[in-house]
This record gives structure tokens, C-alpha cells and sequence, in this order.
């Protein structure tokens, strides 16, 4: 096998964890440097990793396209659920100040809309719960 002499630069982290790996597992740091970059682009290509072990895994890791999977849905969760908190937030907002404007049991009303916000965010939640089971 040909190997290419190549100039790396870490951050100071990267290399006190590089250090460390070196340290813990009696290599160099080239050793250990070697090792972190072998375990890196397997990773990346999704390949078994050598040796047996999966990347940072004693038995394997679980299959590349279940996490992909797993992290495009939570991404797309993440989304929906800030733009409902954001509409939530606005919705709140405006009716608050429509209920209140010219109210002469303003704190009364306030404390309605309060309650009535709370029962509807559990509402919401047992919901997502259900879907969820």
C-alpha cells in the first residue's frame, strides 16, 4: 500500500482528545492520528469499521440509512414544532392585546385567556402523546 505524507492542523481540542486516544491506547500521536482519520472516513462512507467494532461501538453501529432516516425526520419535527411555536406565540399575542384593549376586568379576562391557553396546551400534548404510543 502507498502511503501520502500529508500536513494536518487541529484545533488545540482536537488535539488534546488526539492525545488522550494516544495515551489510553499505548500508540504515538501519529498513531493515534492515523486511527482517528481511518475511524472518520469509515464512518463518513458508511463501511464496517476495521477490526470488527463499529465507529465507537463495541458491536457495530445500528444501519447508516435508519440514523439518516432517524435524523432527516427529526429535522423536518424540528422544524414544524419551532414555526407552531412561533405561530402559537403570535396568535397569543394578538389576542391577548384584542381582549384586553378597553377591558375594564382586565386582569379577570387575563387570567381566562391564561387558564384556557394551559388547557389547550395539555389538550396538545396528550394528543402528541397518543401519536407518539
Amino acid at each position: 500500500m502507498n502511503r501520502v505524507k500529508l500536513s494536518v492542523r487541529v484545533p488545540v481540542g482536537q488535539e488534546i482528545m488526539i492525545r488522550h486516544i494516544a495515551e489510553v491506547r499505548g500508540l504515538t500521536r501519529y498513531q493515534a492520528l492515523a486511527r482517528v482519520i481511518e475511524t472518520g472516513l469509515t464512518a463518513i462512507m458508511n463501511l464496517q469499521v476495521p477490526g470488527g467494532g463499529g465507529v465507537g461501538e463495541p458491536h457495530g453501529d445500528p444501519a447508516p440509512a435508519t440514523l439518516a432516516a432517524l435524523e432527516t425526520r427529526l429535522a423536518v419535527i424540528e422544524a414544524l414544532v419551532d414555526r407552531s411555536l412561533f405561530t402559537a406565540s403570535a396568535a397569543y399575542t394578538y389576542a391577548r392585546r384584542g381582549a384586553l384593549r378597553g377591558d375594564s376586568e382586565a386582569e379577570r379576562t387575563d387570567a381566562a385567556m391564561g387558564e384556557a391557553a394551559q388547557a389547550a396546551y395539555r389538550r396538545q400534548r396528550a394528543l402528541a402523546a397518543e401519536v407518539l404510543s
